[in-house]
């Protein structure tokens, strides 16, 4: 039997159920599904055409949903024509689907690959961030994009904070390397952050959680059905 597309039975795989993961201490917490609306903010640091579009990508609302199986579902508002609309983890496929607005195309690759190399850490001044009354705790890292033959990996830094009272099992992402996702849930033993940010010196993006909606899942597109055009790399 041809086996049928498991975006379209998002419902079956998420049943009723309390699933718990363990801590780095031991404790049984609780995890984490549901979604969690962040602003988007672009911060712009240069003058030039070409990054002035960068708010037109990112937005100015994200919407992160977090399914019982481990996998991720991130929709954007705000964007411009050209900028983004989806981006979808497969933790079982180990795929990464993204669709921008101006086209029906989903681009897919390897979660596996990793599109980002951390350089170095970088030390926290340990200032206090709160968010949504959590007090939050903070992994920061200098990066640089992978290169290829027709692009140089840009230099970058992130900075991901996180409370470790929303916790997935950190388990299912040992090998989802895509934006050193893996190494931010191992580092923050499996905390989903309510703050992000993304310093590529001539820009910076900062995600921060504006509500927490538990047990709330985005409805999975048909846009996103393996019969629409896709291009793998």
């Amino acid at each position: 039997m041809k086996r049928i597309n498991k975006l379209f039975l998002f419902v079956a795989l998420f049943t009723v159920g309390c699933k718990t993961v363990a801590t780095s201490t031991g404790q049984k917490v609780k995890a984490f599904s549901g979604t969690i609306i962040y602003d988007v903010e672009v911060e712009q640091k240069s003058d030039t055409s070409f990054e002035k579009d960068k708010k037109a990508l990112y937005g100015n609302e994200m919407q992160l949903t977090v399914f019982k199986n481990g996998d991720l579902y991130r929709t954007y508002d705000g964007t411009g024509s050209q900028g983004y609309e989806i981006y979808f983890l497969d933790v079982d496929q180990n795929e990464i689907v993204k669709k921008y607005k101006n086209s029906d195309t989903l681009y897919v690759h390897r979660a596996s690959v990793q599109n980002i190399q951390k350089v170095s850490d970088i030390r926290s001044k340990n200032e206090e961030v709160s968010i949504l009354n959590y007090n939050l705790k903070e992994v920061s890292v200098t990066a640089q994009e992978a290169s290829n033959s027709t692009h140089v990996g840009k230099y970058l830094s992130l900075k991901y904070w996180y409370t470790p009272e929303l916790k997935v099992d950190k388990n299912k992402y040992a090998s989802i390397n895509d934006d050193l996702w893996g190494y931010f849930m191992k580092k923050s033993d499996g905390s989903i952050y309510l703050k992000y940010e993304l310093d590529y010196f001539t820009y910076k993006v900062t995600y921060t959680a504006r509500e927490i909606l538990p047990g709330k899942f985005e409805k999975l597109k048909e846009k996103l059905s393996e019969e629409v055009p896709r291009v793998k790399n």
